[in-house]
């Protein structure tokens, strides 16, 4: 099998599992991790430095992933899907179509995680089986933690400034290792992932409704990924795979695929 080639399918999978699909959020000072956090960039604002009605409409808004099922939609120049989550019920299914990569569909059924790869030479037909909690906190395909099942809390030290360009606009800058400190993928972006530009926009109910990431800040092929929010509320049914169409991953891709 190649797993290996699975893990390394590039920024583009570590960029929409970390931050598009998931959403993003602010917080206020209070929330911001003791000491520079790292997060020190080249024309790059500290986190405190962000205005604090900015910071807190957009927190706001990011939090509100975590309290409704959303449908969602991913369009970048290599990486483009569609899924839709339900918090409440840690429920997911989302499609992510990486061109030559392959397609990857993600089920999530509480900590019940089932990936099946299309499209790339030498994956198994079956759907792969994993446990969302041998996964790690900072795991690509764990997309609802314990605790932050929209991922918005994960996202709060992500935001190192933003500001409000209109009513319900917002841009500003993202620290990818903040998001996921433990993740090797986005370690090995180096200090290029902490300094990554994004614009947000949110309705007039105070939710987040499109969170666009420069991601070719990271990789000049990567372009602009957007994520678009939609269908609040709308009821979410996964069904589990059969057992007879259902394989355990190998260790191997536990591993990667981890924090």
């Amino acid at each position: 099998m190649n797993t290996r080639r699975l893990a390394t399918t590039g920024v583009a999978l570590v960029a929409a599992l970390a931050l598009g699909l998931t959403g993003c959020g602010t917080g206020t000072d209070a929330d911001a991790p003791a000491g520079d956090g790292g997060a020190t960039t080249t024309g790059a604002a500290a986190a405190s430095s962000a205005p604090a009605d900015a910071r807190a409409e957009l927190g706001a808004a990011a939090q509100k992933l975590n309290q409704q099922s959303v449908k969602m939609k991913l369009t970048s120049p290599v990486i483009n899907g569609s899924g839709v989550m339900d918090p409440a019920t840690k429920t997911g299914d989302m499609t992510l179509k990486m061109g030559a990569e392959g397609t990857f569909r993600i089920l999530m059924l509480g900590n019940d995680v089932y990936l099946k790869v299309t499209g790339m030479q030498g994956m198994p037909k079956k759907w792969m089986h994993m446990d969302a909690t041998k996964l790690g906190k900072s795991g690509q395909l764990n997309l609802m933690p314990d605790g932050d099942p929209g991922g918005a809390k994960q996202m709060v030290q992500s935001v190192v400034d933003v500001e409000k360009t209109g009513p319900g606009s917002y841009s500003g800058i993202l620290d990818y290792t903040r998001t996921k400190p433990d993740d090797k993928a986005i370690q090995a972006l180096g200090d290029k992932a902490k300094a990554v530009p994004f614009t947000a926009r949110v309705d007039d109910q105070g939710r987040l409704v499109e969170f666009a990431i420069d991601t070719q800040v990271l990789h000049e092929s990567l372009g602009t990924m957007i994520t678009t929010y939609s269908d609040f509320g709308a009821p979410v049914s996964v069904k589990k795979p059969a057992a007879s169409d259902t394989q355990e991953a190998p260790q191997e891709l536990i591993e990667s695929m981890g924090s």
